[in-house]
């Protein structure tokens, strides 16, 4: 009962207040077109990647989600597209779809490009209302029932990229549909997020198996202040990397991968810091890919 305690206020603030939303991922930084449909088709070949995060272990019915992604560019090197399979849990509620991304992408140079993203996304919103144990049993906005419905959305972005650099501005949930769940919530609404993201890669002419890249995350609503991620990842000869990050006031992550020919694994732990940290013991994430059609050794293997 204590745990249901503590997770039933994270819910209700997170449904139907303007809060956070959606998933929450560790790895974006192995895969930036979570957060940014214009990543779509930025790579010369088509990375498919499986990840599993599960957040707050310890507490039970926490977050838990599962996401297929992958995306190409297509023979023209113009067209990027793209597709997500997600699958997202936390407590009562869960929200499983597809997301599908178009992106174009235009020559600044020879080296560098800039394209934009739109990508149209559809999920299943359930909200089961048995798990519910309520100190008034005759609350009227409870129906104790599973009550489903349907969400068209979309999202859209800009990225700019080069051999040493990406930056990207992203907005999702553009229409901020209404989830039609409960009658007696008025502004049960998914809320419009905005991403910035920022990484350079640094290249040493004394250690060339080395490289270094900081990177930067900026999350925000409307209604909020903006949560900032610092990031720093090591690479040693791109088949080999380590990551950390810090999220203020909630997390720091430490994270690991390696790549053998154009597989790659991925995972990352969050030690969290903030007042949950009295009944989690932090959370993980796991990272699967496949790089279809890389050249093997030829070129960059990571963002």
């Amino acid at each position: 009962m204590k745990k249901l305690l503590i997770i039933l206020p994270i819910i209700f603030a997170s449904l139907f207040s303007m809060g956070q939303q959606l998933p929450l991922y560790s790895q974006y930084l192995m895969n930036p077109y979570y957060i940014n449909p214009a990543v779509a088709g930025s790579k010369e070949y088509a990375p498919v990647k499986l990840s599993v995060h599960k957040q707050w272990l310890g507490i039970k019915d926490s977050p838990s989600t599962q996401v297929v992604s992958g995306h190409m560019m297509l023979e023209n090197d113009m067209v990027g597209l793209g597709a997500i399979i997600f699958n997202d849990n936390f407590g009562p509620t869960s929200h499983t779809g597809i997301q599908v991304s178009y992106a174009y992408h235009f020559y600044i140079n020879r080296l560098n490009r800039i394209s934009l993203g739109l990508s149209a996304l559809g999920f299943q919103y359930k909200m089961d209302q048995r798990f519910f144990t309520l100190t008034n049993p005759d609350d009227n906005s409870i129906s104790y029932q599973i009550e489903k419905t349907f969400v068209p959305d979309a999202n859209f972005g800009a990225y700019v990229y080069g051999p040493n650099y990406a930056a990207g501005i992203s907005a999702a949930h553009l229409f901020q549909s209404k989830l039609k769940i409960n009658q007696n919530l008025d502004e049960n609404i998914m809320v419009r997020h905005y991403f910035l993201f920022g990484s350079y890669r640094f290249e040493f002419r004394n250690t060339p198996l080395i490289d270094i890249e900081p990177s930067i995350l900026v999350k925000t609503i409307e209604t909020v202040t903006p949560q900032i991620d610092f990031n720093v990842k090591f690479f040693y000869d791109d088949d080999y990397w380590a990551a950390f990050s810090v999220r203020p006031n909630d997390a720091f992550i430490a994270a690991i991968g390696l790549k053998i020919d154009n597989y790659y694994f991925g995972y990352a732990y969050d030690f969290t810091f903030s007042d949950l940290s009295s009944y989690t013991i932090g959370s993980q994430e796991i990272v699967l890919g496949i790089n279809v059609g890389e050249r093997i050794k030829g070129g960059r293997s990571f963002f």
